[in-house]
């Protein structure tokens, strides 16, 4: 949104141009609501991604038959009515289905009660695992149902000197089994003095224990 809709459709046309796949957006709102599929070792793997936290008027639309404009390339956001609809048509595509969220809280180092809703929410219709970014700072994680969440990895490459929690972020690893099977691991990477990614503090693997 900070170049507005032009730009944001030329970064799309430069990614396709470049086989690049993407998420959480397209060049109309049906488009936008499709997972981008990878299959690799007979699993497929799907990927979703919502916008909580703006600009609501980046969204993506078809185009509307009675005002006869044209459809608008943009975002697909959580608040969309049909959000249920659109997490379980995907997840019913894949193995996994990975649902991308950009929500919550600037800085702060737990998640809130939107984030938790709109989490639970995706998984009761279907994704296994929830994947938060915007507050710029690692935040908890949480197992629910057969799901896990994520709800912040926190920042990877960007300029937010002005303390340690941003300065650093979690490189998630997880494993996916063919049987349903889910491990994790926590590694923690440091930014150096040019914003780079430049340490990694390996984490314990754990299989995730499903409620």
């Amino acid at each position: 949104g900070d170049w507005g809709r032009n730009a944001y459709t030329d970064t799309l046309a430069r990614l396709k141009e470049n086989e690049i796949l993407y998420t959480g957006g397209g060049t109309n709102a049906d488009e936008a609501e499709q997972p981008t599929i990878i299959e690799k070792y007979g699993i497929k793997i799907g990927f979703l991604g919502f916008s909580d936290v703006g600009p609501d008027w980046m969204k993506a639309t078809d185009e509307p038959a009675q005002a006869g404009l044209p459809a608008q390339t943009g975002l697909l956001l959580a608040s969309n009515p049909r959000f249920d609809e659109i997490v379980n048509n995907a997840s019913k595509q894949v193995d996994y289905l990975i649902v991308s969220f950009h929500f919550g809280d600037e800085y702060k180092l737990t998640h809130n009660t939107r984030q938790e809703f709109l989490a639970h929410k995706a998984i009761d219709a279907g994704a296994k695992l929830v994947i938060g970014h915007h507050p710029h700072v690692i935040e908890d994680t949480e197992v629910y149902k057969d799901g896990f969440i994520a709800y912040s990895l926190g920042n990877f490459i960007f300029d937010q000197k002005f303390s340690d929690n941003t300065m650093q972020g979690m490189l998630l690893s997880i494993k996916l089994g063919r049987d349903g099977s889910m491990t994790t691991q926590k590694n923690i990477v440091k930014l150096n003095s040019f914003f780079q990614p430049d340490k990694v503090i390996e984490g314990k693997e754990e299989e995730v224990k499903f409620q």
